[in-house]
């Protein structure tokens, strides 16, 4: 009887550790990392509406295009090098974006890709 207790000690022992060999290893989740400009993410910017041929910007090198969601995100194309027409800007604190005629739904790009404008691009702050 004496031995008794052994035995059931070393049985609970082998199953506490057969359970613990058996859980998965604890992973931690990465960082989540910020994409999103928090000076653009739900703010409302201030606008201008230029007319047609008001004001046009020069690309020297292809630029990333944004769609009015994605501004200050992950871009969602590019826009070739060339002259294009400005139809809106929007002011945010820290950045202003031209939206661009006739490009298509990714059409909006960070006034930091524009090499010149030309016209009257002056926008309203």
């Amino acid at each position: 009887m004496k031995n008794k207790w052994y035995l059931s000690v070393l049985v609970c022992g082998l199953l506490v550790l057969a359970a613990w060999r058996a859980c998965p290893a604890p992973t931690t989740a990465p960082a989540a990392t910020s994409t999103v400009d928090p000076a653009i993410y739900n703010q409302v910017p201030k606008t201008t509406m230029f007319e047609p041929g008001q004001c046009t910007v020069t690309l020297s090198s292809p630029a990333p295009a944004y769609t009015s969601n994605t501004i200050g995100g992950q871009s969602s194309g590019q826009i070739p090098a060339g002259t294009y027409e400005v139809g809106v800007a929007a002011q945010y604190s820290t950045s202003l974006w031209y939206g661009l005629n006739n490009v298509g739904t990714a059409n909006y790009i960070n006034s930091a890709s524009v090499s010149s404008t030309t016209g009257d691009c002056t926008v309203n702050k």
